[in-house]
């Protein structure tokens, strides 16, 4: 599909080179881009949708005396969920602003099969609208006919069928969920893949895999701990049902799910029947209810990631090391990700370290760094900060003109943890969208602090929070560093060098208005 894709992207096959095409521009023909789009390619997972649209899209434009020269696809891609980013919908924008594309091609306009591929709300219209209009004279046609933009007309029509389009998204979300909740009742097996422990009808037992949950539950129950059942499930020989390998919290998953004994639960409540009673599901159950109650409540009994502790208390209350719950791992990782784990603080004989957690805790276990120094340096940073915000007084600026799209991008992260704690997106699916809307988050946190520091942003009067700072407690400290900071970044350092290196620490700034309110 990987194959698929790459060819149907960029030039087409067949079309007339640069100084040709401009000929063919001379003569009256338009050289136009195509936008290709499918929301769901998950059943054939083969492409098949977007390459009828770009055949689709060669005949319209050849009606109109369109000549397409860059063709942008992408596949599997939602216009109407929040969160989907369409890389490739963006690039064909930043074509339209600059007037070419990539390879120097001039853009006259858009072809597409039919509006909605293009978008499916007012925003992303009004995006849309502002770059094509950024040149004048350009065309535009789908399988309708061909339209002139620039007319009120054409706004209104554009507004008006976006508006439509976002209510129809929201109609078939609302029909969805009552689909979902109408089969949940019913105890039919619902989701897009097959769970792990199940064949692949999810209804009738995988002999190896359900015993390996079976015995990960007798073995919480007799008392050994959640990494030991995941070291349990990695000698088992099998894969998650995506062929991940096995972590903690893919484990911890799987055995907490009510599933496993036959019940349902769906936004995070017990599927009930009208009589209060659970409602048992039509698979075949691999535990008893009994036996789920308890596993629950051991787990419950054992939680302490991602900062928090074993009672249970939250990070800014309860840690033991200033940077719990702020450092994360900066590793880099294939395809230009980084690791982005949290890191723990861990004694060592004279002192104590921050760790990326172990691989089976979804880190790679590769970065560390000296607790002392770290917390040091990032302490220096925050408090010249708050020096500097304090001998500038209070000012009068206009805001920031990126917190739209900063609350946005934040808005797409909580939606992402939604849809995986409801289970409506696959692990590989929540943790990639998850690090890619937590990459774009920092990257606006940290346009927006350069965007204050030239401005010269709003601050209050700040206390003089260094002269007392060594008589504050860890948890007054940590509750301004956590109002100051949105994360700090470990990057690794130079190979086989023993030295701190300040800079492969890399503090993540909140909003300014946040750090006024620390001071």
């Amino acid at each position: 599909m990987e194959l698929l894709l790459n060819g149907l992207r960029g030039v087409p096959d067949g079309t007339p080179a640069l100084p040709e095409a401009l000929a063919l521009r001379d003569a009256g023909w338009h050289l136009v881009v195509a936008y290709c789009r499918i929301s769901n390619d998950r059943h054939k997972r083969d492409g098949h949708g977007v390459a009828d649209q770009a055949k689709h899209c060669a005949r319209i434009a050849a009606k109109h005396r369109m000549i397409v020269v860059h063709r942008y696809v992408d596949n599997d891609k939602s216009a109407s969920k929040v969160g989907v980013r369409r890389p490739e919908f963006d690039a064909m924008l930043d074509a339209l602003e600059n007037g070419t594309t990539a390879v120097g091609y001039p853009v006259d306009g858009v072809v597409c099969v039919s509006d909605d591929r293009l978008y499916r709300d007012i925003r992303t219209y009004r995006r849309f609208l502002a770059c094509f209009t950024a040149h004048a004279s350009r065309a535009y046609a789908d399988g309708l006919g061909s339209y002139d933009l620039y007319s009120e007309d054409a706004a209104r029509r554009g507004l008006l069928g976006a508006a439509a389009a976002r209510a129809e998204s929201t109609k078939q979300g609302h029909r969805a969920k009552l689909n979902h909740r109408a089969r949940a009742e019913r105890g039919e097996p619902v989701g897009p893949r097959r769970p792990f422990g199940w064949n692949a009808d999810k209804v009738t037992l995988h002999p190896g895999e359900s015993e390996v949950v079976r015995h990960g539950v007798q073995s919480l129950l007799q008392g050994r701990t959640l990494t030991a059942v995941t070291q349990d499930f990695v000698a088992s020989g099998y894969t998650s049902t995506l062929g991940n390998p096995w972590q903690r919290q893919t484990v911890k998953q799987i055995l907490r799910n009510p599933r496993i004994c036959g019940y349902r639960k769906l936004d995070g409540v017990l599927v009930r029947d009208t009589d209060g009673m659970p409602v048992l599901g039509q698979w075949e159950p691999i535990v008893s209810p009994e036996e789920w109650h308890g596993v629950t409540e051991a787990l419950e009994r054992q939680r302490h990631p991602g900062g928090w502790n074993r009672r249970g208390i939250h990070p800014r209350e309860g840690a033991r090391y200033l940077l719990t719950g702020l450092v994360r791992c900066g590793r880099p990782l294939g395809g230009g990700q980084q690791c982005g784990a949290p890191m723990h603080g861990h004694p060592t004989n004279t002192s104590y370290v921050y760790r990326c957690r172990a691989a089976l805790d979804g880190g790679c276990g590769r970065v560390s760094r000296r607790g002392p120094a770290v917390d040091s340096l990032i302490t220096e940073y925050a408090l010249t900060k708050l020096d500097r915000q304090g001998t500038r007084g209070a000012q009068s600026i206009a805001p920031w003109p990126g917190m739209r799209e900063l609350e946005t991008a934040r808005q797409c992260k909580a939606a992402i943890q939604e849809q995986w704690y409801a289970g409506e997106i696959t692990d590989s699916e929540y943790f990639s969208g998850l690090m890619r809307e937590e990459t774009r988050i920092k990257q606006l946190l940290n346009e927006q602090q350069a965007w204050m520091v030239e401005h010269d942003p709003v601050t209050q009067e700040c206390v003089d929070v260094r002269s007392h700072w060594g008589g504050l407690n860890v948890g007054a400290k940590r509750e301004i560093l956590f109002r100051l900071l949105e994360s700090v970044l470990i990057l690794p350092g130079t190979k086989g060098s023993h030295r701190f290196e300040p800079a492969a620490v890399v503090p993540v700034w909140r909003p300014t208005e946040s750090n006024a309110q620390a001071a």
